[in-house]
């Protein structure tokens, strides 16, 4: 069953990836970036997952369990984070220039390498869950009033993607490191985070053109 949650959730990021591209274009270049870091966040789930699902059904091997593992920590550490920023940075219409998204990446990274050298990596793991499950709440909360479909997506994703290590006494996203039954929680959080991202790319303040242009 885990198996196929894994499929699923590997080809759902890699669905919403191709739905966010087929959008940019109609973005100013500050939303671009914005896209393009919730991509590579959800590129990232969908790689780790896609190869959890083949290591499942026997079809792995050493080199794919190391790209798996690499790509695992990768996403534990830059997805949810990367994922809550971009939902806050697009609901305030805000302006950086693109590649100070790639700075955002490194910088994440570079604090994960940190964290290992001084042995915080736990209190790290539970930072950046917690830092993008805030912005996705306060975006929720910035759209309270406006979208409510916005709202609840950016609810129901920090709660997927943050109670099951509550719940069950472990590190945030450790499903995407290790074969895990908890990953079926994985699959609403990160869609609900994706499409509202999607939606958020939509706003007025975001798009070089008009709701009657897009249609």
């Amino acid at each position: 069953m885990s198996n196929l949650v894994y499929l699923l959730l590997g080809l759902s990021c890699l669905g919403l990836c191709v739905w966010l591209w087929r959008r940019k274009s109609l973005m100013h270049a500050p939303a671009q970036g914005a896209l393009k870091a919730a991509m590579v966040a959800l590129l990232l789930v969908a790689a780790t997952s896609l190869l959890l699902a083949l290591a499942g059904w026997g079809l792995s091997n050493s080199g794919l369990a190391h790209a798996q593992r690499i790509m695992g920590l990768a996403a534990q550490h830059i997805a949810p984070l990367l994922l809550g920023l971009a939902a806050l940075y697009l609901g305030r219409g805000m302006s950086w220039k693109p590649n100070y998204w790639a700075s955002v990446i490194l910088g994440i990274m570079a604090f994960y390498e940190l964290s290992r050298y001084l042995e915080w990596q736990t209190a790290y793991q539970w930072l950046v869950s917690l830092l993008g499950a805030l912005a996705l709440l306060a975006t929720a909360l910035l759209y309270l009033a406006h979208d409510r479909r916005i709202s609840l997506l950016c609810l129901v994703a920090p709660v997927c993607l943050v109670l099951p290590a509550l719940l069950y006494s472990q590190l945030p996203q450790l499903a995407l490191l290790h074969a895990s039954l908890q990953a079926s929680w994985l699959l609403p959080g990160y869609l609900a985070a994706g499409l509202a991202v999607g939606l958020l790319a939509e706003q007025a303040h975001n798009s070089q053109t008009t709701p009657q242009d897009r249609t």
